[in-house]
């Protein structure tokens, strides 16, 4: 079971397979403009889903953000 951050997370990068979503827009779509979290939050959950699912899944685009890999 995911918690709500992490699910939503998930259901973002899961949503479009193959594309980088930037640090940026992830805080801003799961997190949302009025939410003050730091970069490390989102490294912090990617760690956590990955050991959930597996470390196949979620690939680190350097200096850019993640991607969902099908």
């Amino acid at each position: 079971v995911l918690p709500k951050k992490e699910f939503e997370l998930l259901y973002l990068l899961a949503s479009k397979p193959g594309k980088v979503f930037t640090r940026e827009v992830i805080l801003n779509k799961v997190w949302g403009l009025d939410v003050s979290v730091v970069d490390r939050t989102i490294d912090v959950h990617i760690r956590k889903i990955r050991e959930k699912i597996g470390d196949n899944r979620i690939m680190t685009v350097k200096g850019v953000g993640y991607k969902f890999v099908e």
